[in-house]
């Protein structure tokens, strides 16, 4: 073979080898953008005490009116007016699944927190059985927002339990305004 047909069948085989021959680049995995874990209407009330990862802390005394706690329609949070229901646990499934790294961010709020008697208010969230964070108010104290991160340290399936845990004495009000995933990266 010779002339312009050698170089067409020079040029055919360097295509084939290049083509065939080389493996293709992996394609990386797109970066996992920052997630709800939770959908504020999706809270259903814990009632049994042997499923409910806080009942340790239940008061003799502990009293939970169905109208304590609701989706507040216009600000979007779940509310608990703790003067009807001054011990409450509710659970929802993970959105999504949790990876070590993931940093989860607590975004909620109490109003002017007040008792006859000094006290204390409670604020805590387990996952998939561990309880991952907790939040402390002294009763009385001013109204207050509450944004905190905590990091996830090992793999949590989508669909695995979340409990949402308020209780305080006095009539005071608490406000779940969202729970937010920074994925690891």
């Amino acid at each position: 073979m010779r002339g312009p047909l050698k170089r067409s069948v020079q040029a055919l085989v360097a295509s084939a080898v290049v083509l065939c021959g080389c493996p293709a680049e992996p394609t990386p995995e797109p970066e996992r953008e920052p997630f709800a874990l939770a959908r504020v209407d999706g809270w259903a009330r814990v009632i049994d005490p042997s499923v409910d990862l806080f009942a340790d802390q239940r008061p003799a005394d502990a009293v939970c009116d169905d109208a304590g706690w609701y989706l507040d329609p216009f600000k979007q949070t779940l509310e608990i007016e703790t003067e009807l229901c001054n011990y409450l646990t509710l659970r929802q499934a993970t959105l999504e699944a949790l990876v070590p790294g993931d940093v989860v961010n607590v975004l909620a709020f109490h109003d002017v927190l007040t008792a006859p008697d000094p006290g204390e208010g409670y604020l805590a969230l387990s996952i998939d059985g561990e309880i991952e964070w907790e939040f402390h108010a002294p009763i009385p104290s001013d109204a207050a927002e509450i944004d905190e991160t905590f990091t996830i340290d090992r793999a949590v399936p989508a669909g695995s339990e979340m409990q949402l845990h308020v209780h305080n004495h006095g009539p005071n009000s608490w406000e779940l305004v969202a729970l937010m995933v920074t994925p690891a990266q």
